[in-house]
């Protein structure tokens, strides 16, 4: 290494590790924004702590209730729960989740340090690889304590290779004693303590061959150590049923309900290892892990420690089973790569300068990530808007409802939490709780002849739903159920009848659809429905405006009404709620109305910055373009509307970008487009501009036959025209040929 190069490496690797512990701090300093697994977590927490046992029986739903529950994370639930009561709530779930992923890439760290001494270049880049590959997985949840406990493990099992210390294996019977009673990951403790066992006695059989001291020489602690790891996974308070668990859990009866749940879908193997697109980046750098472990095995095979082969087998299998474990797959192949890699190098006596312009592409990569890619709103603390029911929650607090309810899956762990008043009907604890069956009839809710079956059977009185189901609009057309209340995501139906039938007076929803969530709002033709909009609208504002959609909803009532000015302050206070493309969409439509050109240009832009394929949006800001005079901006951005929209494209996109391009001279462009207005279009004045200006960019084609015959329909769908040709051959005094061909439709008339 020469003194330029050292003083390069003497800055950068502080600025790296500097730069990794910066992204590990905002992979934790992210608003609670789409699992809702924590919420219940936290409140199982409370109900240990309260009754000083872990729960039996659960006691969260009225579905459920009094069914058996194995509560296999109690640990995680106890801790997450007194870090959010005595640490500032969400601020002591950040502290948690900071202080979990720290130690584990310390913990990484410190392996990789202790395998490959010396080669920092290569620490760092599987510091980054590790990661970008978990970093989706990467947020307060048991799951966590899976990524320290490995890291921890194959960390203490190194040490005890290396340096022979008894110490290093008793520590790991503690250790699998807290990680049975946190997550059901600790199987893989006792699989990696006996991955070390059996390889080392595998590699001592090949070397030395059958001798009795190779199955209880060196490695008879270790064998020890691995057959007591299984035996105090039964110090926890289910026992055994806990230990069988996992087992149970991924069984075959369970199936259909894991594969309806995101995390444990299970991607194609093909698209796993073969597609070889870099996004989403995680599973890009699942690959390059991957091929990089697998490539480090080969250059080492014949040094290779048969462990490693273990591992990496079922690292594989355990990836292409569950997306979850995809992040699983990186921790523990971590150390694989680093161990194998550095003995081939040490060997060839290489260095790794090559690896100084990876790791600066890695961290670059990790920056646009984290903080370009994404939406800044998601960093901080606490809940991010939009994201869960909070304004219908918050609405049954106040009117203190009560009854069967049937919630959205995804909202059971946030009722649970922010409600416990109401028993819920389901909530993320499938399969452990509910049954693949129950979850299964769940799922069929959305059918009219179904949903009644549901009913009937749970007797069930409240219906907390998504806004953009099915199941809601159903709901909204079915006279037996009324919408009460909706936010931003949810909304709250209650069924008819003597309970709520001061609530149902007081806050139903006759006029206002609180279900369409379509880029064009249907709104009703009549004005006394308008009225009637507006007059529930306020009221829902008034009560509790801090939800974006009952804004938006009044400015697009205001719009139709024709006040542009009140919509404008409705869809500007939508936006300062929620910064959502399609409300974005909605304010640029009022600023075109008002002929505020500019402001509409900026705000279509940002909406297509948000959302690249708004189609509608391209084609708003081509128009606005083209009515500004600015041709090349409405060519550029109408076509790429029309390569978006493809055969759905609009008849106006086909009639201003045909006419932008005759303002340029680009006649080609403007007859093809100008020839799918005049197909697309029905209106007579509207068509009958379109065959003019046809017949003016093929006249300056010299494609006279087909001039003429466009000139020839628009004077027969509007006669008009006649005066429109003879001021255009006058035009063209000087310019015989194209005359000539205005002159013959002109004979034929007169």
């Amino acid at each position: 290494m020469n003194r330029t190069t050292d003083h390069i490496q003497r800055f950068l690797h502080p600025f790296l590790f500097t730069a990794l512990a910066i992204f590990i701090f905002f992979s934790a300093f992210q608003k609670q924004r789409w699992d809702t697994d924590i919420f219940w977590a936290l409140k199982s927490g409370e109900w240990i702590v309260e009754n000083l046992q872990v729960p039996r029986e659960d006691p969260f739903s009225y579905t459920f209730r009094g069914r058996e529950w194995i509560d296999f994370t109690w640990g995680f639930q106890v801790i997450a729960h007194i870090f959010f009561i005595y640490l500032g709530g969400w601020t002591g779930l950040f502290m948690l989740q900071l202080i979990v992923t720290s130690l584990t890439f310390y913990f990484i760290y410190l392996n990789l340090r202790l395998l490959a001494p010396k080669r920092t270049e290569l620490l760092l880049a599987i510091l980054f690889l590790v990661f970008i590959t978990s970093f989706p997985r990467l947020f307060i949840r048991p799951h966590l304590f899976s990524y320290l406990f490995i890291s921890l493990y194959l960390l203490l099992l190194n040490l005890h290779e290396r340096e022979g210390k008894a110490r290093y294996l008793y520590l790991l019977l503690p250790l699998q004693v807290l990680w049975v009673n946190i997550h059901s990951s600790f199987i893989l403790g006792i699989f990696i303590t006996g991955a070390y066992y059996l390889g080392k006695l595998i590699d001592d059989v090949r070397e030395k061959g059958l001798k009795g001291e190779v199955f209880l020489g060196g490695g008879g602690r270790l064998l020890f150590i691995a057959l007591l790891l299984p035996l105090v996974s039964l110090i926890n308070p289910y026992g055994i049923r806990l230990v069988v668990f996992p087992f149970i859990h991924q069984s075959p009866d369970n199936a259909d309900a894991l594969r309806h749940i995101g995390e444990w879908i299970r991607l194609p193997l093909k698209d796993l290892l073969f597609y070889l697109y870099p996004f989403p980046i995680n599973l890009f750098a699942f690959r390059i892990l991957l091929l990089g472990a697998v490539l480090c095995i080969a250059l080492n095979i014949r040094y290779l420690k048969t462990r490693d082969i273990f591992i990496l087998a079922s690292a594989i299998y355990m990836a292409s089973m569950h997306m979850r474990w995809i992040a699983q797959f990186a921790y523990l192949v971590a150390p694989l790569i680093a161990c194998n890699l550095s003995s081939y190098l040490d060997r060839k006596g290489t260095g790794l300068h090559g690896f100084v312009p990876l790791n600066l592409l890695l961290s670059i990569v990790i920056f646009l990530d984290l903080f370009v890619w994404t939406d800044l709103s998601i960093y901080g603390l606490g809940l991010k808007g939009s994201a869960y029911p909070e304004g219908t929650v918050r609405f049954m607090k106040r009117e203190g409802i009560k009854g069967n309810i049937f919630n959205e899956y995804i909202f059971g762990g946030y009722l649970i939490h922010t409600y416990p008043d109401v028993p819920v009907f389901i909530d993320g604890r499938t399969p452990t709780v509910y049954s693949p069956y129950f979850f299964w009839t769940t799922r069929l809710a959305r059918e009219e002849r179904y949903w009644d079956k549901i009913v009937d059977e749970y007797d069930i009185e409240i219906a907390l739903i998504k806004h953009k189901s099915k199941l809601c609009s159903n709901l909204w057309k079915d006279s037996r159920w009324v919408a009460v209340s909706f936010d931003d995501v949810s909304v709250l139906y209650l069924r008819d009848g003597e309970r709520y039938r001061d609530i149902i007076s007081k806050w139903g929803l006759r006029f206002t659809n609180p279900c369409s969530d379509a880029k064009r709002y249907e709104l009703p033709e009549e004005k006394e429905a308008l009225d009637g909009m507006m007059t529930e609208l306020e009221r829902i504002i008034l009560q509790d405006g801090d939800y974006a959609r009952p804004h938006r909803l009044m400015g697009l009532v205001r719009s139709r009404l024709g006040d542009g000015e009140g919509a404008l302050r409705d869809f500007k206070k939508a936006v300062e709620i929620k910064n959502d493309p399609l409300i974005h969409y909605d304010l640029a439509l009022t600023l075109v109305g008002l002929e505020r050109y500019d402001e509409a240009v900026e705000t279509l832009k940002r909406v297509i910055k948000e959302d690249k394929d708004f189609k509608d949006a391209y084609l708003s800001l081509g128009l606005v373009y083209h009515k500004k005079g600015d041709h090349r901006k409405a060519v550029k951005i109408l076509k790429r509307y029309v390569e978006l929209a493809d055969d759905g494209s609009k008849p106006e996109a086909y009639k201003y970008l045909g006419r932008s391009c005759f303002e340029l001279s680009m006649y080609k462009c403007a007859v093809t487009y100008l020839k799918r207005a005049t197909f697309t279009l029905s209106e007579p004045g509207e068509l009958a501009e379109m065959h003019y200006f046809t017949g003016n960019a093929l006249l300056e084609l010299k494609r006279y036959r087909e001039a003429e015959h466009h000139y020839r329909r628009a004077v027969a769908l509007k006669p008009e025209y006649v005066g429109v040709l003879e001021r255009l051959a006058g035009y063209l005094r000087d310019r015989t040929d194209r005359r000539d061909v205005i002159l013959r439709i002109l004979r034929d008339k007169n």
